[in-house]
């Protein structure tokens, strides 16, 4: 007689969006169910593995499409708290730009699929940090 088991979640389709900020990167799976929407970083809850403010962050974007179900699991490494946020946010934008494209003119016009490309200078020999130098004095 076979086994019959519930299904796992890795067995329920997930629609699946990498952001990158700084040196952040996110990889967000959506899996849509109709529980409580659920977000997951790192298999931690949302509200404990960022605070207040960068959750908010990742909280704006799924409130301006209006998603109030499903599951979101988030991968994240690397970086600082702010680059993830935003390397999350940019994440969850993707993954639901790919389970619905109506979405799309929502989050681009709240600047939600626009990579942030900025990434901090290396430091230059002879100064203090990539910019910064010693005062200059003329006498």
């Amino acid at each position: 007689m076979p086994k019959t088991s519930s299904p796992k979640i890795a067995d329920i389709k997930y629609f699946y969006g990498v952001g990158r900020r700084k040196s952040a990167t996110a990889r967000a799976k959506y899996y849509p169910t109709t529980d409580q929407i659920e977000i997951l970083v790192n298999k931690d809850p949302l509200a404990v593995y960022f605070e207040d403010y960068f959750a908010k962050t990742i909280q704006n974007a799924l409130a301006n499409i209006g998603i109030t179900t499903g599951q979101i699991h988030l991968f994240i490494n690397g970086g600082g708290v702010s680059g993830q946020a935003e390397a999350a946010r940019l994440a969850i934008s993707k993954a639901m730009l790919k389970f619905d494209e109506n979405y799309k003119t929502i989050l681009r016009m709240h600047g939600y699929l626009t990579t942030d490309i900025r990434k901090v200078l290396s430091k230059k020999t002879g100064l203090r940090k990539a910019r910064k130098r010693e005062q200059w004095s003329k006498r």
